[in-house]
């Protein structure tokens, strides 16, 4: 991993937004690089989403780095991980917030993913010093370093004691815009967009609904290159066989000549890179530029 530096309040480096917030950390462990300044947009939600959790943190990720924003989240499981794999496949900056040292990998588990974000040129930061374990409260105290850091705070899938919630309430208390995406009331997921939504945050049903309340458009900040064609045989005969519309999983499966299981794990590839948009019922379409 590249090696850490310190940036402390006042000295130019700083992130100015971050410096007005309550509790400002006198300094910042920072490995990588927090690019220039450029909007910034949190996305955050549980350790353990479900498949509708983690493609919408993605689809949200992927549009919000096109158009040039970079993506805030905690380099948690679940839909952190979503929201920094979502910047990642479209060639977008994402910085991850860490509740640990910026040399300590947590969860071990995310050693690749953290690579991943130094090398695309994104940041790993904490107001921890290096070597400090992870440990309860590192987590919620490192929530108000995501919310300073960003324009908005998007809750993707949250329960109703889940810490993407305190993410929330510091950026309501700094000022700091609050969305949440919509789901099924019967489900515990979804109890912490509800609370939000009542509280007046506002809804994130697509990239859009951020950009719009940003004001910013759609590739306003320089729209990001498409990946290159995919190398892997399987996900280049699932790309050759959709046409204009959507296309069932299945007949995509007959159409490249491979099994539905070997299609699905293509095309959810196809998807993490941006290529390949998936809609209910396992119907899959090519991405429009």
């Amino acid at each position: 991993m590249d090696a850490a530096r310190t940036l402390r309040s006042g000295d130019g480096s700083f992130p100015a937004s971050l410096a007005r917030i309550a509790r400002s950390p006198a300094s910042l462990r920072v490995r990588g690089d927090l690019g220039r300044p450029v909007r910034r947009v949190a996305v955050v939600g549980t350790r353990h989403p479900d498949e509708y959790g983690r493609e919408t943190a993605g689809r949200l990720s992927r549009g919000l780095a096109r158009a040039g924003i970079s993506i805030v989240s905690g380099g948690a499981l679940g839909i952190d991980a979503a929201a920094h794999e979502g910047a990642l496949a479209v060639g977008g900056h994402t910085v991850a917030v860490l509740g640990c040292g910026v040399d300590v990998v947590q969860p071990p588990s995310h050693r690749a993913l953290f690579e991943r974000i130094l090398e695309a040129g994104g940041a790993l930061v904490s107001e921890y010093q290096d070597g400090t374990p992870a440990a309860r409260w590192t987590f919620p105290e490192r929530n108000r370093i995501i919310a300073g850091l960003s324009d908005a705070v998007v809750v993707v899938r949250a329960g109703p004691r889940s810490g993407a919630l305190i993410t929330a309430r510091w950026a309501r208390a700094q000022g700091v815009p609050v969305l949440a995406v919509p789901g099924d009331v019967d489900q515990e997921l979804s109890a912490g967009g509800i609370e939000l939504l009542r509280a007046g945050a506002r809804v994130a049903a697509g990239p859009e609904d951020v950009l719009g309340l940003l004001g910013v458009a759609p590739g306003s900040q320089g729209e990001l290159p498409l990946p290159a064609a995919p190398a892997d045989p399987a996900a280049r005969a699932c790309l050759d066989a959709l046409g204009a519309g959507a296309r069932h999983l299945d007949e995509l499966a007959r159409a490249a000549g491979i099994g539905t299981g070997v299609a699905l794990a293509a095309l959810l590839g196809l998807e993490l890179e941006g290529l390949v948009e998936q809609r209910p019922g396992h119907y899959f379409l090519r991405r429009a530029a």
